[in-house]
């Protein structure tokens, strides 16, 4: 589980930021995952509770997650579009979540091509720190 290690990073990061401010506590934290990070949002957020516990810092700090839709470009036309369905929980290849947005009649809203590729969704950014 890879969400355990990106959590650790983003926890050095905050931190970083409390020490920079002279903070003593870290009230909340607001993070965009986006839909092709390949972050299991549960994961992250069942990593983040249970690591926050070890730590003065964050032990009462909230996690806010957004988590926006996947978006994806049309090959032929440029034109973007908003992927329908869900995310897959679970990728048996690589690539698959992506594919898992997708539904067979899904086409391009401005010129029907049904050759589409994500447009980006592939971060993960801290967003906002609230300290005391």
């Amino acid at each position: 589980m890879h969400e355990v290690s990106l959590v650790q990073g983003l926890m050095e990061q905050v931190r970083n930021i409390a020490r920079n401010n002279r903070a003593s506590e870290i009230i909340r934290i607001k993070v965009l995952i986006g839909p092709f990070s390949g972050v299991v949002i549960d994961s992250f957020e069942f990593a983040f509770d249970a690591l926050k516990q070890d730590d003065a810092l964050f032990r009462q700090c909230m996690l806010e997650i957004q988590a926006p839709g996947p978006v994806f470009q049309c090959r032929k036309c440029g034109a973007k579009t908003a992927g329908q369905g869900r995310q897959a929980n679970t990728v048996d290849q690589p690539g698959s979540a992506v594919f898992s947005w997708l539904s067979h009649e899904t086409a391009c809203p401005e010129c029907g091509e049904k050759a589409l590729t994500p447009s980006g969704g592939d971060e993960i950014l801290l967003m906002q720190v609230e300290m005391e």
